[in-house]
């Protein structure tokens, strides 16, 4: 499919002369196709020009001039070269059932992807070389590293939870809470602790949770690593 003109429909071609009859094609060699043309071509030497853009301008004078002398618009349009040699419309084959298919599911995809887009994830990492460590108290403890991304345009007050163990608690370091601007990033560094009972394997799985104005808003897991058994 190309911008194509009708030379079965429009040659031969001549000037409109008011109160004669016509007997010559639809286009009446007004140029106004050549005139819009950025490019200078005249789209009736053919639809494989090199330098056409298939910008359409030519399609719109035509059609407006087809207007004016009531004759059907469509002259100059999009349409195969085979189209117009047999007079034949364009129809749905199966190549392009096939890509319009394709092209749907492409944004069916695209728009699940941007619907389940979480609009603030984080990622937690253990600090590199550091082990667990044992408190007075019997419980054991991980340093890690957060690291928070803010996907939309509103500021958010966030504090840490751990969810899984349910007896666990996260103590933040050199701060009380973590800022996360509109579209920014936010880092820190905190103490996840949980009590011996609960580690049930030296390599165990906690979940996270990031709350703002007491809303979970966004969780994620890492490892926790304690004694052996």
């Amino acid at each position: 499919m190309v911008v194509a003109y009708d030379y079965k429909r429009g040659e031969p071609r001549e000037k409109l002369h008011k109160n004669q009859a016509r007997t010559e094609g639809d286009c009446i060699d007004c140029h106004q196709c050549v005139q819009v043309c950025p490019t200078g071509i005249d789209i009736r030497n053919g639809a494989q020009q090199m330098e056409c853009t298939n910008c359409t301008a030519c399609i719109d004078a035509c059609n407006s001039i087809m207007d004016l002398v009531k004759l059907p618009q469509g002259l100059i349009r999009h349409a195969s070269e085979n189209g117009i040699a047999n007079g034949t419309k364009f129809g749905l084959t199966g190549r392009v059932k096939a890509l319009s298919g394709g092209l749907l599911l492409l944004l069916a995809v695209l728009t699940g992807m941007l619907v389940s887009r979480a609009n603030v994830e984080a990622t937690v990492l253990r600090t590199p070389g550091q082990l667990y460590q044992k408190t007075d108290h019997g419980t054991i403890t991980n340093l890690y590293n957060i690291s928070v991304v803010n996907k939309t345009n509103r500021r958010y007050p966030i504090t840490l939870r751990i969810l899984e163990p349910a007896q666990g608690q996260i103590s933040l370091i050199g701060t009380n809470g973590l800022k996360l601007p509109a579209q920014g990033i936010t880092e820190g560094v905190f103490f996840a602790e949980l009590p011996r009972k609960a580690l049930h394997r030296t390599n165990q799985k906690i979940r996270i949770g990031l709350f703002s104005g007491g809303e979970l808003i966004s969780e994620t897991s890492t490892k926790f690593l304690g004694p052996s058994q």
